[in-house]
């Protein structure tokens, strides 16, 4: 694998794709094996109480004993549930009592059980009488009961606990099972992950790549079109529409600038040069080149900047971030309206905040306001220039700084972009 092959796996786009892949395949597979797992073993549970339902109701219509059933076939029965019935009292454990209508005990039979005394018998039978219960479970015993001849109540008991047994350890099993199939399809997911994202890699990789040689190729002939537009104004032509020649560049270039930021940002290989940024001093800066800004489009522009704040990061793009939620704000705020900038650090986190007042809020999630190209209401974005990229940049150089930044709403009339960073 070539080094540039290596790097587009292991850049943070690349990673974050492979890792939601392999997290929702995985989910999907838990999901698959709970409910497969859950259903072999309750339906391993429910056979075991109806088999034991099966056995109780048999004692009861036996009079507390299993009914003779003899082989007419020489040799072992080539009927398998016939040969299970014919096994039936050689291997069930059981015991009955026999309780008279006044409560009285009448009889008690636990010869065919070792675990249980001739009190305990009593007692349980008495409570199931006492309680009217004709069916249901105590401990590892099923119970159930019935009417005799003479009136009185045969409560027969059948231990279940190596069926119990058996079907905890067919539980374990398919734990294992579970657990060793998970692990399985991890490694084999993850391995396959690059193969299943590579197409998207690449359209990734190539869309990238246009946008770099796109905004390098725009930056020459921008730069011919202002260099012509200031000769044209030296030698006395000065016009409206030499004006709006020198907006509409100074927009393109600030749109090829934001698309070369993200560009950059989505790469590991990005120079950027981390060093001990005096923060307080870079926000001042950045903020002090928006105060004409703001008096020329009519906004109270207030700053609130504690001194003394540093962190490592790259003071070019730090000053970028700045620069674009101040650029984001005057552009959106409303006629009239404030905008403010507060950077404060409180224990060990940094927090750079821009709020502004607007018309009205965009609806649903502000999240949104940081994906690429989204703009909340398109035409109000064409009458202030902006492109839906500054706040993507914003996002990228945060993370890069090992930040995040979030939107939000404050009142009915006012939004806060928060930009949080190391200390």
């Amino acid at each position: 694998m070539t080094n540039q092959h290596r790097r587009r796996y292991e850049s943070p786009m690349i990673r974050k794709l492979r890792k939601k892949f392999v997290l929702t395949a995985m989910g999907a597979l838990l999901i698959i094996l709970i409910l497969i797992l859950g259903f072999i073993n309750l339906l391993n549970y429910h056979q075991i109480e109806s088999r034991t339902d099966e056995i109780v109701q048999t004692l009861l219509a036996g009079g507390g004993r299993f009914p003779q059933e003899k082989s007419v076939m020489p040799g072992p029965p080539q009927d398998f549930e016939r040969t299970h019935r014919m096994e039936a009292p050689f291997e069930t454990r059981y015991f009955t009592v026999t309780v008279a209508e006044d409560g009285t005990i009448l009889n008690t039979d636990t010869g065919h059980v070792a675990a249980v005394s001739k009190e305990d018998a009593d007692s349980y039978a008495a409570g199931i009488v006492s309680q009217g219960k004709t069916k249901g479970s105590i401990g590892t015993y099923r119970y159930g009961t019935g009417r005799t001849e003479n009136g009185a109540t045969l409560v027969v008991f059948v231990d279940r606990s190596s069926r119990l047994s058996q079907a905890f350890s067919l539980f374990c099993n398919t734990m294992y099972i579970g657990a060793a199939a998970l692990i399985s399809m991890f490694i084999l997911v993850f391995m396959l992950s690059g193969l299943a994202a590579s197409p998207v890699i690449e359209s990734l990789e190539k869309q990238k790549k246009f946008i770099s040689d796109a905004g390098h190729e725009l930056k020459t002939p921008l730069t011919i079109i202002s260099a012509n537009v200031d000769v044209l104004e030296m030698t006395g032509v000065r016009n409206e529409w030499t004006g709006s020649i020198r907006g509409q560049v100074r927009r393109m270039t600030e749109l090829v600038n934001n698309l070369l930021t993200l560009s950059r940002m989505e790469e590991d290989s990005v120079q950027e040069v981390f060093t001990d940024v005096d923060l307080s001093r870079c926000v001042q800066e950045a903020a002090q080149n928006y105060v004409p800004v703001a008096a020329a489009k009519n906004r109270a522009y207030t700053m609130d900047i504690q001194d003394g704040i540093f962190m490592t990061g790259d003071r070019k793009s730090l000053l970028q971030l700045c620069s674009l939620l101040l650029d984001n704000a005057m552009k959106y705020s409303n006629e009239g309206g404030n905008v403010r900038l507060s950077l404060q650090k409180s224990k060990n986190k940094i927090l750079l905040e821009v709020i502004n007042t607007c018309d009205e809020l965009p609806e649903g999630n502000l999240d949104r306001l940081f994906d690429r190209f989204y703009r909340a209401d398109a035409s109000r974005s064409r009458e202030s220039g902006g492109f839906g990229i500054g706040l993507s940049a914003a996002r990228a150089i945060c993370k890069r700084h090992g930040g995040n930044i979030h939107a939000m709403k404050e009142g009915d009339h006012s939004i806060r972009f928060r930009a949080q960073l190391p200390g």
